[in-house]
């Protein structure tokens, strides 16, 4: 199970003392029997009547209006609940706009493989074995570190408060990094396979690893310590994505199967992909509704309830062509997927979840390797090169090895 930090205990000790009381001749005095202790559960009741507090009064200075409208205080009061759980669901659909003044990084010598994406900066690794830290708003490369055996890196993952960094490729070994530095922090040994996929659990220190050894890994990065690993997949884990709860998506490349890993419960969920074929990446849309790309050119959607896809979009790109990697836009209806056919494209599920419709196609020359999207959904960045990510199955000369960002905005309603 994965270890969890105890709740700071309550000091019974501490004196609530308010600074207005006072005697009517003057004298004020606060003797210990009169002292307030506050167990948890007053705690709880006195913070949620903080929250409350807090909503009551950004809605009065939003509507002008001496009466508070307690209908839009319980809609909030449901949109957060829903967003905790990771249970949201934004319809942005066609506001969705990807901005025309996107920028390139040149920085590697082979193609790139994997990326990592925090609030101001961006990771990318390559099959040169090189890990490059880039500046979001510049484009300028910052830093370039490699792990001592300069093998190929296949995976990254950021921690979602800009701590950690997690790297794996060829040389078995997942490498936690210091984001700020970008100095060694820790070296897990436990897989028997190279490193495929790396995800952190958002707003934690969990990272999950996965491995052509047909493992799941999970780690503890505060104490960098080992915690456990899953089995199930018959093939190598290809692709992983996680988001709010302690649960991880897989998907296990000819197994044909993806599976949803429920942590806390120590069980998976299987999901069987349609026949002949080959799972490669996966993306969350939100913790109920995730995203596949296949080398059969087929994008499916699925929902934790249904063993088969909701949503199976056939020929997804172009004819021939693999679908190499997804991302989804988190707690909305939107996911970007690339591939070996010469285009990236946004698409967007409809309101029931039946059919999925194309709102953007990008050209791009050579494989996309990996999408990452920024946690506040202002711009996406694609990995692209000239050949696949765990092999070399083609070799497009007429691609460049390079990082293209991309940056994006949602509309609002009132300018549509």
């Amino acid at each position: 199970m994965v270890k969890r930090l105890a709740d700071p205990e309550v000091d019974e000790n501490v004196e609530d003392i308010d600074s207005d009381f006072s005697d009517d001749d003057g004298a004020s005095s606060v003797s210990d029997t009169g002292s307030v202790e506050e167990t948890a559960q007053g705690k709880r009741l006195r913070l949620a009547k903080q929250y409350l507090d807090k909503l009551e009064n950004e809605q009065l200075k939003s509507e002008n209006d001496t009466e508070i409208n307690r209908d839009l205080i319980a809609h909030r009061l449901q949109q957060d609940v829903l967003a905790e759980k990771g249970k949201l669901e934004t319809r942005v659909g066609k506001r969705l706009c990807v901005l025309e003044n996107k920028f390139t990084l040149k920085g590697h010598r082979l193609s790139p493989t994997c990326l990592a994406i925090t609030d101001t900066h961006l990771f990318s690794g390559s099959k040169d074995g090189a890990i490059i830290k880039w500046d979001l708003s510049t484009g300028k490369k910052l830093s370039v570190v490699k792990h001592d055996s300069k093998k190929q890196i296949l995976a990254l993952a950021a921690s979602s408060d800009n701590v950690y960094l997690a790297s794996g490729g060829q040389d078995k070994i997942i490498v936690l990094w210091d984001i700020e530095s970008m100095t060694f922090v820790k070296c897990f040994r436990k897989h028997r396979g190279p490193i495929t996929a790396l995800t952190f659990q958002r707003n934690s220190h969990l990272l999950m690893s996965g491995s052509a050894d047909r493992s799941v890994n999970l780690w503890n990065c505060d104490d960098k310590l080992y915690i456990e690993s899953l089995y199930g997949h018959q093939d190598m884990v290809a692709d992983m994505d996680s988001f709010l709860q302690e649960r991880v998506v897989t998907v296990g490349g000819h197994d044909k199967t993806l599976r949803l890993w429920k942590i806390q419960e120590e069980s998976q969920l299987v999901f069987n992909g349609h026949k002949n074929t080959v799972l490669d990446c996966v993306s969350m849309l939100n913790e109920e509704h995730f995203v596949t790309g296949s080398q059969d050119n087929v994008l499916a959607v699925w929902h934790i309830k249904k063993k088969k896809p909701a949503i199976t979009q056939l020929q997804a790109h172009a004819k021939g062509s693999w679908v190499s990697a997804v991302a989804g836009l988190k707690n909305t209806e939107c996911f970007i997927s690339g591939s070996n056919g010469g285009n990236v494209k946004v698409w967007a599920c409809a309101e029931n979840y039946r059919s999925m419709e194309c709102i953007r196609s990008i050209e791009i020359i050579g494989t996309v390797n990996s999408i990452v999207i920024s946690h506040d959904n202002s711009c996406f960045a694609l990995a692209v090169g000239q050949e696949p990510k765990m092999g070399r199955w083609w070799s497009d000369k007429a691609a460049r090895n390079r990082v293209l960002v991309f940056p994006m905005a949602i509309e609002d309603e009132v300018n549509r």
